[in-house]
């Protein structure tokens, strides 16, 4: 019998779980995904998103795209240094670096941290640049 009620309770939380995931994902479209240059130049002009160059602080320095705001993937403080901007999970952010290696850590990243709406520029800043 206590193995009978377990499972009906491990039954229903699951259940539960998966309406609310359900009705999240109707509420909410979430497009996080990597995008040409034309298309990230489009979102870019839309003035609907957020750039983030996910460079180094010198690298920014030598040339970035208008309006980016400089969040370094790799110093270690990547997912707290968003907390700290008060970035929210429902805007819109478009992200690049150099050539999309760490564009695609801070594109996994923000999806694990919830974020609904992210476009990686494909090629990074060097295929901006082109």
């Amino acid at each position: 019998m206590k193995t009978l009620n377990t499972f009906i309770m491990v039954a229903v939380s699951l259940f539960m779980a998966l309406s609310i995931n359900a009705q999240k994902a109707n509420d909410e479209e979430v497009v996080i995904k990597k995008v040409d240059k034309e298309a990230f130049k489009e979102a870019a002009e839309s003035g609907e998103y957020l750039t983030l160059d996910v460079r180094t602080t010198d690298e920014y320095m030598d040339g970035h795209i208008e309006r980016a705001k400089c969040l370094d993937v790799t110093d270690g403080n990547f997912e707290s240094n968003i907390e700290k901007l008060g970035l929210k999970k429902s805007k819109k952010y478009l992200v690049y670096c150099q050539s999309g290696g760490r564009s695609s850590i801070a594109l996994e990243k923000m999806r694990e941290m919830g974020f609904t709406h992210v476009l990686e520029l494909e090629g990074g800043y060097q295929n901006w640049t082109e």
